[in-house]
C-alpha cells in the first residue's frame, strides 16, 4: 500500500523544510487542530503522487536527480505556499481589503532593495499574457490625455516579439495592434529606433490608429542584447508614448553595489522581470514594475491603488509565492543562480578571443558601446552590461580562402563555401553538446548574422548556423568552474580539427592526383575531407555514365568490402551513395583530420587495403569459373553414367508392370555396383572424385595432394628416410 511506504528523500526534504514563523498576536485561533487522521491522509497522498511519478525515472539517474534537487530547491525559497493561498482565498473580501495592503508593503518594500527600482506599484502575474494585459489596459488609460476610443492604439514591439502572444492580446482586445519595428540590420534582435521614429510620425497623422505603447528589449531571448532604450525613451515623451520593458538583463541590477543602484535611474515606464528565469525556481509568478506614477498624485494606498480591483480578485498565490521568498530567503540564496549565471559567461567570452576561428556572433559594437547608458540614466551608467547569453560559431578569419575552395558546377563558391562552414558547425555542435549536456547547447538554423566581407549590405547577407549558450534558461546550477574549462579546452582542439579537415578537403583533389586507384567523388552535404572511390587496376577512371552494370557492381562491392575492412580499427571511414545523392555508385566518405598529413595516411590504408580485396575478388572469380566448370562435367559424366545404367537394364526393365516380372525372372545387379556414384570436387587440387569412399567409410579420405611442397616438405622427408634407415640397421 502507498501509505505504508516509508518517505523518499524528496518526502523527507518536505517535512524537514517548515515555515516557522508566525504572527505573535494571532487573531484567529483554531481550537480543534488537524487530526492525525488527516495529517496521515494528507501524507499518503503525497507519498502516492511522488512514488508513482518517481517510478517513470527509475532507470534514469540523471531525471531523478534533477527532480530531487528542483524539488528541494523550491521547498527552500517557497516553501508550501499553495496552502497558505487556499487559506487566503476563502476569506471574505472585506477581509482580503484589510490583509492585502501590508504584504504588497512588503513586497514593495522587498523588491526596491533588491533591484532599485523605485516603482510606485508592483503587479504579480501568472500568465505572462495576463501580464502585458494589464500593461496596455493601465497604459491606455492614463497615457494619453485625449479621447481617441474612436481609433485603434498601435504597439511597437521588435520583430521577434511572440506572434503566439499577440495573437492572444489581440484576442481579448479589438482596439489594438501590434506593429513590427525592423531589425537593425548590424546587430540582430535591436528595434531600429531611426525606422522607429519614421513609423510614429507615420501613426501620428493616421485617422485610424495612433502610437501608443512601445515594447522594448533588454536582454532579447535569441541573442541578449539590448534596444537603445535612452533614443527610445526621447521618441515615447515627445510623441507622448508608453514605454514597457522586458529582458533577462533586468535582473542585473540586483548584482550591482547599493551605491551604483542608486546612482541608476531606469529610462522605462514598466518593466516585467521573469523572476523564475533569475531565480532558477519553479512556479513563480512574472513580476511588473510601474516606474510612472499610477495614482494620479492621490494618496499611495492600497485602497485607491488603480490595481486594487484586479489584484483582489487574481489568485493570491502569485504574490504569496513572492512574499514567502522575500520572508525565507537571504539575497544570496536568491542572486546565486543569476551570479553563477554571469560568471560562466564571464568565462567564456575572456578565453574566446583566443580560440583560433571561433567568432562571437552577438559581440559588442565598440563604436556604440553597450554600457547601462543604453538602458539607465545617472552617474554609474558607463559600465559595461553583462552578458548572459553567448552565440558563436567556428568561421575562419580569412575569407580569401573561398575562390580556392572546391564547389560543384551548380552552385557558386562563395555559397558552396558558407553551406559547408554551416556543416562544420553543426559538427562541432553535435560533438560539444553530447560531451557536455549539462551545457545545454542549442543549434541556431538559417539566422541572419553572417555578412560577406566588405560588404554591409543587409540584402547580401547570408544565411548561416551557429551554436548559443545560456546558462540562466536552466534551473540547476550544475556547470562547475572545472566544466567550463574543459568545455573550453575542447573546443580549442576541435577548431583545430575544422582547421585541419577544412584544409584537407581544399587540398584533397591535388592530393589524390598522385594515387592512380584512387578519384575524388565530389560531395557537398558532408561535414568531412570529403570522398573518395577505389577502382581497380583493369577499370580505367572514367564517366559513370560509361560503366555497364557488370563493372559498377564489381565497384561497388569493392567499396563496401573496403569500409567493412576499414572501419575495423579507424572510425574516419564510413560508406555513402544512395539515389537521393548526385551518384548512385558506393564510395568511401572520410571523416574529421586532426593534422593534414593524416589525410595521406588515409588514402594510404585504402590503397592498401584496397588491393588486397581486389586480389581476393579476383581469387574469388576465379575459383567460380573453376567451380562452373567442374559442376559442368560432373553433370556430364552422371549423365553419361544414367545413359549406361539404362541401356544395361534394358527398355523392358523401365515398362511398369513388366519390370517386376523381369526382376523376378532375372534380378538385376547389386544397387551398390550399379548405382550412380555421387561426385566431388577438391578445391584445393581442382579434381572431381566419387563420393563411393565416402559412403563406405564414412569419412573423407584425405588424398595424395599433387601440389609443390613448400620448403620444409624435403626436410622432413630426408629425416623420415633417415629414421627408417636407422631401424633397419
Amino acid at each position: 500500500m502507498a501509505a505504508e511506504n516509508h518517505p523518499t528523500e524528496l518526502q523527507q526534504d518536505e517535512i524537514n523544510v517548515q515555515t516557522t514563523t508566525t504572527p505573535k498576536n494571532d487573531l484567529i485561533s483554531f481550537e480543534n487542530p488537524p487530526s492525525t487522521e488527516i495529517d496521515e491522509l494528507n501524507q499518503r497522498i503525497r507519498n502516492d503522487l511522488i512514488n508513482y511519478c518517481s517510478s517513470f525515472v527509475e532507470d534514469d539517474e540523471e531525471a531523478r536527480l534533477y527532480m530531487q534537487r528542483v524539488w528541494k530547491k523550491y521547498l527552500h525559497y517557497v516553501g508550501d505556499v499553495p496552502m497558505l493561498s487556499s487559506f487566503f482565498d476563502t476569506l471574505p473580501i472585506h477581509v482580503k481589503k484589510s490583509a492585502l495592503p501590508r504584504y504588497q508593503e512588503e513586497i514593495m518594500q522587498w523588491c526596491n532593495d533588491l533591484f532599485r527600482f523605485d516603482a510606485h506599484a508592483l503587479l504579480c502575474s501568472i500568465y505572462y499574457s495576463e501580464t502585458f494585459q494589464r500593461v496596455i489596459r493601465f497604459a491606455l488609460k492614463n497615457s494619453r490625455s485625449k479621447k481617441v476610443s474612436e481609433k485603434k492604439a498601435v504597439i511597437y514591439v521588435s520583430t521577434d516579439f511572440d506572434t503566439n502572444l499577440i495573437a492572444d492580446l489581440t484576442s481579448l482586445s479589438a482596439n489594438i495592434k501590434f506593429e513590427h519595428i525592423e531589425n537593425d540590420p548590424l546587430r540582430e534582435d535591436l528595434i531600429d529606433v531611426n525606422r522607429l521614429e519614421e513609423i510614429l510620425q507615420r501613426d501620428s497623422n493616421d485617422s485610424e490608429v495612433y502610437p501608443a505603447i512601445v515594447i522594448a528589449n533588454i536582454g532579447t531571448q535569441l541573442m541578449g542584447q539590448c534596444d537603445d532604450l535612452r533614443r527610445i525613451k526621447h521618441l515615447c515623451e515627445r510623441h507622448d508614448l508608453w514605454l514597457h520593458v522586458i529582458g533577462n538583463l533586468l535582473g542585473s541590477f540586483a548584482v550591482l553595489s547599493t551605491d551604483t543602484q542608486e546612482q541608476m535611474k531606469m529610462l522605462c515606464d514598466s518593466l516585467t522581470i521573469d523572476i523564475m528565469e533569475m531565480f532558477g525556481i519553479q512556479n513563480l509568478p512574472y513580476l511588473t514594475f510601474f516606474l510612472r506614477s499610477t495614482t494620479d498624485n492621490q494618496p499611495d494606498s492600497i485602497t485607491t491603488h488603480p490595481l486594487y480591483d484586479f489584484i483582489l480578485h487574481s489568485p493570491s498565490i502569485s504574490f504569496l509565492t513572492i512574499w514567502s521568498i522575500s520572508q525565507r530567503c537571504s539575497r544570496d540564496d536568491i542572486l546565486h543562480h543569476l551570479k553563477h549565471s554571469l560568471d560562466l559567461s564571464s568565462q567564456f567570452l575572456q578565453r574566446l578571443p583566443r580560440l583560433k576561428g571561433i567568432r562571437l556572433i552577438n559581440a559588442d559594437d565598440q563604436t556604440d558601446g553597450f554600457t547601462y547608458k543604453r538602458i539607465a540614466s545617472g552617474d554609474s551608467v558607463d559600465r559595461p552590461l553583462p552578458k548572459l547569453v553567448v552565440v558563436f560559431r567556428f568561421e575562419p578569419n580569412d575569407f580569401d580562402e573561398v575562390k580556392d575552395f572546391p564547389s560543384s558546377n551548380q552552385i557558386d563558391e562563395s555559397e558552396e563555401f558558407s553551406t559547408y562552414i554551416d556543416l562544420l558547425n553543426r559538427w562541432l555542435f553535435e560533438k560539444l553538446s553530447q560531451e557536455y549536456r549539462k551545457m545545454h547547447l542549442e543549434i541556431l538554423e538559417s539566422v541572419h548574422f553572417q555578412q560577406k566581407k566588405n560588404d554591409e549590405n543587409a540584402s547580401n547577407r547570408t544565411l548561416a548556423h551557429a551554436i548559443r549558450f545560456a546558462p540562466l534558461d536552466h534551473a540547476l546550477d550544475d556547470i562547475e568552474n572545472d566544466d567550463m574549462q574543459d568545455f573550453l579546452n575542447d573546443l580549442e582542439n576541435y577548431s583545430e580539427v575544422l582547421y585541419a579537415t577544412m584544409t584537407g578537403r581544399k587540398n584533397l583533389s591535388t592530393i589524390v592526383w598522385g594515387y592512380k586507384n584512387l578519384t575524388v567523388v565530389p560531395l557537398t552535404n558532408w561535414a568531412g575531407v570529403g570522398a573518395i572511390r577505389y577502382v581497380p587496376d583493369d577499370i580505367p577512371i572514367t564517366d559513370e555514365s560509361e560503366l555497364d552494370e557488370t563493372t559498377k557492381y564489381q565497384i561497388d562491392s569493392i567499396q563496401a568490402e573496403l569500409v567493412r575492412q576499414l572501419q575495423k580499427n579507424d572510425s574516419a571511414f564510413s560508406l555513402g551513395g544512395t539515389a537521393e545523392e548526385s551518384t548512385e555508385m558506393l564510395y568511401l566518405r572520410l571523416g574529421m583530420i586532426k593534422r593534414l598529413d593524416d589525410i595521406k595516411i588515409l588514402l594510404q590504408k585504402i590503397i592498401i587495403n584496397g588491393r588486397e580485396i581486389e586480389q581476393s575478388f579476383k581469387y574469388v572469380e576465379h575459383m567460380a569459373e573453376k567451380v562452373k566448370e567442374g559442376i559442368e562435367k560432373v553433370q556430364k559424366d552422371l549423365q553419361d553414367e544414367n545413359l549406361n545404367l539404362l541401356a544395361q537394364g534394358g527398355i523392358l526393365r523401365q515398362l511398369p508392370i513388366v519390370s517386376n516380372f523381369m526382376s523376378w525372372w532375372s534380378p538385376p545387379p547389386s544397387s551398390t555396383s550399379s548405382s550412380v556414384k555421387g561426385r566431388s570436387y577438391d578445391l584445393n587440387t581442382g579434381r572431381i572424385e566419387s563420393t563411393e569412399q565416402i559412403y563406405t567409410h564414412r569419412m573423407q579420405i584425405q588424398k595424395d595432394s599433387t601440389s609443390a611442397q613448400t620448403h620444409n616438405d624435403h626436410d622432413l622427408q630426408s629425416t623420415s628416410e633417415k629414421q627408417t634407415e636407422t631401424e633397419t640397421t
